[in-house]
């Protein structure tokens, strides 16, 4: 009930007063006050933008943040995709994973890869990737080896 009452009162124009009076009055003021302030966190860049200038685009430098960012830009290539705009994202995961923690990249190059059209080649970038993606594998594998095992 909380998320549909942002979403009405943010369409709205609603102040910041109103939306804090929905939000503490579903959920109490603790809870209400630590939503709000994680909103005013969750301030991520348009992965349009980022798609549209993926070599001068800024990335969160929280993992959290940078994971979400990761994601919308897999989502909209997958909205539209495009030649020109899975490449982009490719070199948006390549930048991220040589900027942060490189385990953030591979759930989103994973599904990146799926949305690949059989005309479309192989950015050169995604070698930048491959390391990252194969660590993630063998680490998956040792995981269900533990498991078995028990």
């Amino acid at each position: 009930m909380t998320l549909t009452l942002i979403a009405f009162a943010t369409a709205a124009g609603s102040d910041r007063d109103v939306l804090s009076l929905l939000v503490r009055g579903t959920v109490g003021d603790g809870p209400g006050l630590e939503l709000l302030a994680g909103l005013d966190r969750l301030d991520l860049p348009d992965p349009e933008l980022l798609l549209a200038d993926p070599d001068g685009a800024e990335l969160p430098e929280r993992g959290d943040l940078r994971q979400a960012v990761l994601d919308a830009v897999v989502a909209a290539v997958r909205a539209r995709p495009e030649r020109s705009r899975w490449d982009a994202a490719w070199t948006l995961l390549a930048r991220a994973a040589d900027t942060g923690a490189p385990d953030l990249v591979v759930v989103p190059a994973t599904t990146l890869a799926t949305l690949r059209r059989e005309d479309w080649d192989v950015p050169p970038v995604i070698e930048r990737l491959a390391s990252a993606v194969a660590l993630s594998r063998r680490a998956d594998h040792a995981a269900a080896r533990v498991t078995a095992g028990r």
